[in-house]
């Protein structure tokens, strides 16, 4: 109760400085002196064989508008300019005026054919005499390396599924390569919940050097994210207990259609402690790539 009237007494001397003062106050003015430049994002990414030309949007912000020309400065990183991408306009500047006020820069990725990981570089606005820089003045863009060893095992698969209160369903899954693992994978929407968090919401395998298996071990807790607190783990699921040691492995066979099963021993319990039970897959989930 203390807190709350010490906020409205707070509140009281506020509005009675403001009426004491009235016309007095001298309003804030916003002018070009206050313009800026910005990217519109502070990250991009391509596929370094992509037919399309990466644009990367730049506003800048001003009032009335201004003819102004702002340069950008490219420095490489594991990325290097004119080995794994160029830049469209060689002068690196943007030219704005009143009626456009949003300019791109353009990056063509270029495939190398060999492994590398994926590369990034940086592109740095520079500020100008009348233009000042915004809080996104730094672009990192990352160029995906599409030569990853995972490649055929990557991407969606559509899985076949008993779900223990819904029966059988079909959903999306997406496998997704680790950062710094190249025998690591992540599996997003195991349970056929798509969007329920993010890609935070996943569960990793370890993939044997011929890509037809992954171990998937019981037990992890789900990547990053937690609910209400609570951690939310991966439990195996056998039909009527669940197991939190153990693991499934899921074999992949490669053919005209690329199929993973999960096998018919275990499936899936998703299971936080002290809240309950968000999804149980049954044994049997077979999956195709798509």
């Amino acid at each position: 109760m203390k807190k709350i009237f010490a906020y409205i007494g707070i509140a009281a001397c506020a509005a009675t400085l403001i009426s004491s003062c009235g016309k007095s106050n001298v309003p804030i003015v916003f002018d070009d002196s206050n313009a800026f430049v910005a990217f519109n994002s502070a990250t991009a990414n391509i596929d370094e064989d992509s037919k399309d030309t990466l644009r990367l949007a730049v506003t800048l912000g001003s009032v009335a508008g201004l003819n102004e020309r702002i340069s950008y400065t490219v420095k490489d990183s594991t990325a290097k300019e004119g080995v794994n991408f160029t830049i469209v306009d060689d002068t690196k500047t943007l030219t704005f005026s009143s009626t456009e006020r949003v300019q791109y820069i353009e990056v063509v990725p270029k495939a190398d054919g060999t492994y590398t990981g994926d590369l990034i570089f940086t592109i740095t606005l520079n500020p100008s005499a009348n233009v000042n820089l915004g809080a996104s003045s730094v672009c990192t863009v990352k160029v995906n390396d599409i030569d990853h060893p995972l490649t055929p095992i990557l991407g969606n698969w559509t899985l076949s599924v008993d779900n223990y209160w819904h029966g059988p369903q079909s959903y999306v899954m997406t496998i997704l390569k680790d950062d710094n693992d190249d025998h690591m994978v992540w599996f997003y929407n195991l349970f056929g919940l798509d969007g329920w968090k993010g890609t935070d919401t996943m569960y990793y395998g370890n993939v044997s050097d011929d890509l037809k298996s992954i171990v998937i071990p019981f037990g992890q807790e789900m990547n990053e994210y937690q609910y209400n607190g609570n951690p939310v783990y991966l439990y195996g699921f056998d039909g009527a207990s669940g197991y939190d040691v153990g693991s499934v492995t899921a074999t992949v066979t490669f053919g005209e259609k690329t199929t993973i099963n999960f096998g018919t021993q275990y499936g899936f319990w998703w299971y936080i402690p002290n809240a309950g039970n968000l999804q149980i897959i049954k044994p049997g989930i077979t999956g195709v790539k798509n």
